[in-house]
């Protein structure tokens, strides 16, 4: 059991990421590729990562097994939602770890991870094996996400505004109790279920809460005490995330709206927490430029709201597209 003890500064400096953080999705997905199982929803992603990997994205995985320790270091937090601001500046951060830092993280890899001369060389500060790193880190995030990251950025950013809406309407002690069903919230305390048993007094540094695509099961925090704590946890995203269309609609609606936009709307119903434009288009297999515009059609009928979030747009079912849909009427849209 993982515990984090709040005090009541602590409470007020709690933050929610303003997006998906492209190093923390880069480990994660690592340990998803090399765990050799997970959920048949990642099946496809994994086949075609795997089939994509250089010799140097290989060396990279020795830092990160499935089980175990990872270096903090590859993790500087972020919580960007401009994918090129977070990988670039999240990069130059590993590039400019205090030598203390690399010495202590990579202290915990195990030789049988990573072979011990590697790890001497960045624990001593190597530029050159750092600049390699670093540039292999690049070369794993463009050939294995970065296809599929407005994908994997829309669905961590309805995972956000659900987060919001939850500390909006009711506080923090709502939004705590709503992360994710392995944690608890016991004022001051949130409990986390976690592979050690560890307590850690945030003691006024506050503590940034990082919804994660690729974080699996539970969720996961640095080892290191001197770092800015996180929190990172597991979204509860679409199975079918990188697979499947929306089945087109029949009957009346496709008579009253037509085939694809009626599909548009049964799309956006899949997600009650909001969907960004491109999940849209993915779902149909419209072009983007297609799904934003049957979007705002829908908007100005009034079954679909929108409003931005970052650089997406997310769209919510109202009550009268959900009445549309399902023929009967719906509660009324959180404000």
């Amino acid at each position: 059991m993982l515990r984090l003890h709040f005090t009541a500064a602590d409470l007020g400096s709690l933050r929610l990421a303003s997006g998906a953080d492209p190093l923390w999705e880069t480990l994660l997905s690592q340990h998803a590729l090399m765990s050799g199982h997970g959920p048949p929803a990642l099946g496809g992603w994994r086949r075609h990562a795997m089939a994509r990997l250089t010799p140097q994205m290989r060396a990279l995985l020795s830092l990160a097994p499935p089980t175990g320790y990872s270096p903090d270091f590859l993790t500087p937090t972020r919580g960007l939602h401009d994918v090129a601001e977070g990988l670039d500046a999240g990069l130059a951060e590993v590039l400019a770890t205090p030598i203390d830092h690399l010495r202590t993280d990579l202290r915990r890899v195990l030789p049988r991870h990573c072979p011990r001369a590697r790890t001497e060389r960045l624990a001593d500060g190597d530029r050159a094996a750092l600049a390699a790193l670093a540039a292999a880190m690049r070369s794993y995030f463009e050939a294995v996400l970065a296809g599929h990251w407005e994908l994997i950025s829309g669905q961590v950013a309805g995972a956000r505004a659900r987060g919001a809406r939850f500390m909006v309407d009711g506080g923090v002690d709502r939004l705590l109790t709503t992360l994710h069903p392995t944690i608890r919230w016991d004022s001051p305390t949130l409990h986390v279920a976690y592979p050690e048993d560890r307590d850690i007094h945030l003691a006024g540094r506050g503590l940034l809460l990082l919804p994660s695509f690729f974080c699996r099961g539970t969720p996961v925090t640095l080892r290191a005490d001197d770092r800015p704590p996180v929190l990172v946890y597991p979204i509860d995203h679409d199975p079918d995330w990188d697979a499947d269309r929306t089945p087109l609609p029949g009957g009346e609606l496709v008579a009253l709206l037509g085939n694809t936009r009626a599909a548009v709307l049964c799309a956006a119903q899949l997600h009650p927490h909001g969907c960004t434009t491109t999940e849209l288009a993915r779902r149909v297999r419209i072009s983007l430029s297609s799904a934003s515009e049957h979007a705002t059609t829908l908007r100005r009928a009034g079954l679909l709201r929108t409003r931005p979030y970052g650089r997406h747009m997310l769209h919510l079912v109202t009550p009268l597209g959900r009445a549309l849909l399902t023929g009967r009427p719906g509660p009324p849209l959180p404000s």
